[in-house]
């Protein structure tokens, strides 16, 4: 197995109801080419691939008797609508960039768009904050409006500007920040757009998303940050002015993979008997029906959902595992995109108990042959997210290389419940000795190789490389890091979620207890490294800025360290998930080479 085995598998995403209760999706391939490009085309299945588009498309929704859809023209979304009675593409807005667009029950159509093109070449004015994005970059800043199809002029134009919108009976709900200091905040509104009047509905207390409309009510998903950065979501039902919640945990698919392409919707939907949405628990993203008494009925067991649409056929579900990309399960059979194509190994799950009583659950991914094997420690990003059942091709790379793969959820990842959500400013404590803890129990039960140990990890995962091979400088044998962080005072104000993160995860700021910031960094102890590292970094990273990476690279060059930088052009945080093609398969490359040459 290669990286470049990239090149010929296909991901389905964007899973939403079509028409006559057929499954609509976006099915993306990769098309050879100077560089390789992603090709996503909209597709239906009725027991047979049939394909409604040939040109690039992405986030469809169908309102009889058309399919709208997104299309860049000159590199620009733009929002097009495809009658299925017959003809092409229509092409509706010509704006500076359409965001998002939402359609409503009598065939209206809103849309958030930038007013005109932001100018690449000219100065720009912020007067508030965040002013730039990962996989964005600098944001238009007050150009924003929303608009109804058809209709002259904005229908609102504010600044914050709406992040959501939903028609209902009563009038088009909004979610957005209430003024400049929630938006930095990060703290939603909803509010009822009615008659050109605005008027608050509810929150201003932390993040709002997934309106979903049913005659019993409105539903959300939410919370209030009170628990810091590790603070679980809710399901809110909205009736009468009073938000009571229904459900709560680590609601969406959040395990980590690198075989995902696109959209995937995991509710809520409210489907008449009850509202439907993903959970993640114990490794597994499962999906749920809930009452309105909050009574909650798992639906699905085994692999993992990523996405799901509920017709009048019956439900449509993606479904993924750890060796199994996302395919299409329903009423009308399977469609996997890629049988025939991929193989992958199942890795073996284990429990590492703590001296403190919690189990950390992890698992190996064991080469073929009899060991002992060189082992890599992979550490998974967030840190708020957790492996499980979702394909990680990475990991499948390296175990057919010859190296077995020890990957496991510390205190901090997902689906463990609240308590284990947390680490309350604990970074480099509670995760440390849960990763070393399962690190020294994997090398005691699995035939593994002591004295050839190594330790990978992106983002959070990328913290945590630095973290421990500053801190047991004598354990591994080799390392990469990857889009990390390795100084807490500068990621502070260049990271495009700094401030919010650094506040909610160690309770300090720069201005205030800017011992903690120093105290966590990595930095502070990389004259301790001794390991041989190499180091990722992308230089459009807005969330992991490049200036982490950077530093790192040249603090252990100057130490006199055996280090790489590979360093890449063009892209952002998302590069492994989603990055060019061939951008991808050489930072899988350099990871190899690395290990051979290292470990």
């Amino acid at each position: 197995m290669e990286p470049e085995l990239l090149y010929r598998l296909r991901f389905l995403s964007d899973l939403t109801p079509g028409p006559e209760g057929l499954p609509l999706f976006v099915l993306t391939e990769i098309q050879e080419g100077t560089p390789p490009r992603y090709r996503s085309r909209l597709a239906l299945w009725d027991g047979a691939l049939r394909f409604l588009t040939q040109e690039e498309a992405r986030k469809p929704r169908y309102a009889h008797p058309y399919v709208y859809f997104l299309r860049k023209v000159e590199e620009r979304p733009e929002l097009f609508r495809l009658d299925l009675r017959g003809g092409e593409a229509e092409r509706l807005t010509h704006t500076g960039g359409v965001l998002d667009y939402f359609l409503g029950p009598e065939g209206e159509v809103a849309y958030l768009a930038l007013k005109e093109e932001a100018a690449k070449d000219l100065p720009r004015v912020y007067e508030t904050w965040p002013f730039k994005f990962d996989g964005r970059g600098l944001l238009p800043g007050s150009g924003v409006g929303l608009y109804l199809l058809g209709q002259e002029g904005p229908l609102l134009e504010r600044h914050p500007h709406p992040k959501e919108a939903l028609f209902a009976p009563e009038g088009l709900y909004l979610v957005m920040a209430e003024d400049k200091p929630a938006q930095a905040e990060g703290r939603d509104t909803l509010f009822l757009l009615k008659e050109g009047r605005l008027e608050r509905v509810y929150g201003g207390l932390g993040p709002i998303q997934g309106l979903t409309w049913s005659p019993e009510g409105l539903f959300f998903l939410g919370h209030a940050f009170e628990r810091g950065g590790g603070t679980e979501a809710r399901l809110y039902h909205l009736k009468g002015g009073e938000a009571r919640v229904l459900f709560e945990g680590s609601l969406l698919n959040s395990l980590n993979s690198d075989l995902r392409y696109g959209a995937h919707f995991q509710g809520p939907f409210w489907g008449e008997d009850g509202v439907y949405l993903v959970r993640t628990e114990g490794g597994k993203a499962r999906l749920y029906r809930v009452d309105l008494e909050g009574r909650a009925e798992a639906l699905t067991e085994g692999e993992s959902v990523l996405g799901f649409a509920k017709t009048e056929k019956g439900l449509f579900l993606l479904r993924e595992g750890f060796a199994q990309p996302a395919r299409l399960e329903g009423p009308l059979g399977v469609f996997d995109p890629n049988a025939g194509v991929l193989s992958l190994k199942e890795p073996v799950c284990t429990v590492w108990k703590s001296p403190e009583g919690h189990e950390v659950e992890g698992w190996v991914l064991l080469p073929e042959g009899e060991g002992p094997h060189p082992v890599i420690l992979y550490i998974h990003g967030g840190p708020h997210t957790a492996f499980g059942a979702a394909p990680m091709l990475e990991l499948q790379l390296f175990g057919a290389a010859g190296y077995a793969v020890a990957f496991c959820n510390p205190r901090g990842s997902t689906g463990y419940g609240q308590a284990f959500a947390l680490l309350e400013g604990e970074w480099g404590k509670r995760d440390e000795e849960d990763l070393l803890g399962f690190l020294d129990h994997v090398l005691a039960h699995f035939s593994l190789d002591q004295g050839r140990v190594g330790v990978a990890g992106g983002s959070y995962g990328g913290y945590m490389v630095n973290w421990l091979t500053a801190r047991h400088p004598e354990r591994f044998r080799a390392a990469v890091t990857d889009r990390s962080i390795c100084n807490w005072l500068s990621f502070f104000g260049a990271s495009d979620i700094g401030p919010r993160f650094t506040w909610l995860e160690l309770f300090a700021k720069p201005w205030e207890r800017p011992e903690v910031l120093w105290e966590k960094s990595p930095l502070g102890y990389v004259h301790q490294v001794r390991t041989p590292t190499l180091v990722v970094h992308s230089e459009k990273d807005h969330r992991c800025p490049i200036d982490q990476g950077e530093t790192w690279y040249t603090a252990l060059f100057h130490l006199g360290v055996k280090t790489r930088f590979l360093r890449v052009p063009e892209e952002g945080h998302e590069l492994s998930r989603s990055g060019r093609p061939d951008r991808r398969v050489a930072r899988l490359r350099a990871y190899l080479d690395w290990w051979r040459e290292n470990l």
